[in-house]
């Protein structure tokens, strides 16, 4: 295989149970990928800054793919970025609130700065949003917010999500809704996903789309898998996910992402 990017989605791919990884294992891969003109990518729902502080030993050597494809960025530099403007991102808001399902106490905007929640966010969901974003204010009003906004991310319970999901695609013009997680949804600007971030990036890089290798677990990792030309899943991958994968690796507990791209060099 002339494989050429490598990219992988983080939470139930890449990470393993406890959401971490072996860094000194990465560091090793990562010497070995330079060698052999490999370009490793982090493919996440997560913010930039959640990221960036989760690679920070290589930040400089990895490309994130952050905010469910809003944003591709490089050694720095912003390859591909996709901001709500502040009416849009307003306007998103009070539609939102019209839907039977969204707790606006459960409802977080990640943009380049920090992260937002309203003063009456849920104690608990805050709890659960620092585990996988960076720099939470809380704000009055999103109007207080002076920030360029990549998403919303709002949780429902797991009886809910997929109803949740539905009524924003469905309601809510100009954006895209896809579950990241069993209770989490990502609402983002109608043309973005890890798809487009990745074809985006290709193009970038001067590489053909069947030099591209992606791992990924969930439904929004669907389009990146179906427009790689080597699409591989964990076995603990949702079923339309392994249907698409070309090959299915061990689960995302035993590291089985690193260890398969140990392989490739």
């Amino acid at each position: 295989m002339d494989i050429k990017l490598v990219a992988t989605d983080m939470d139930g791919t890449f990470l393993d149970s406890q959401g971490q990884f072996d860094m000194e294992r990465l560091k090793s891969l990562l010497v070995k990928f330079k060698e052999k003109g490999l370009y490793f990518a982090v493919a996440s729902g997560r913010g930039i800054l959640s990221l960036e502080k989760l690679f920070a030993e290589v930040r400089n050597e990895i490309i994130f793919i952050a905010e469910n494809g809003s944003l591709v960025e490089f050694h720095g530099q912003d390859l591909y970025e996709a901001t709500m403007s502040r009416d849009f991102y307003l306007d998103t808001f009070e539609k939102l609130k019209e839907s039977p399902y969204v707790n606006t106490g459960k409802l977080l905007l990640t943009g380049k700065k920090a992260c937002y929640v309203l003063d009456s966010v849920d104690p608990t969901y805050l709890h659960f949003s620092a585990h996988y974003n960076e720099n939470i204010v809380k704000v009055a009003s999103l109007a207080d917010i002076d920030d360029e906004i990549f998403k919303f991310t709002t949780n429902f319970t797991p009886e809910t999500i997929a109803e949740g999901e539905a009524w924003v695609n469905e309601n809510v013009p100009g954006v895209k809704a896809m579950t990241t997680g069993y209770e989490s949804i990502d609402i983002v600007l109608d043309y973005v996903d890890k798809g487009v971030a990745i074809v985006e990036l290709a193009k970038k890089l001067g590489l053909d789309m069947n030099q591209v290798m992606a791992f990924g677990d969930n439904l929004n990792d669907l389009h990146m898998m179906q427009v790689v030309g080597h699409p591989i899943a964990p076995e603990n991958a949702r079923p339309e996910i392994l249907e698409l994968a070309t090959e299915v690796i061990g689960s995302h507990k035993d590291q089985s992402v690193i260890a398969y791209m140990e392989k490739l060099v």
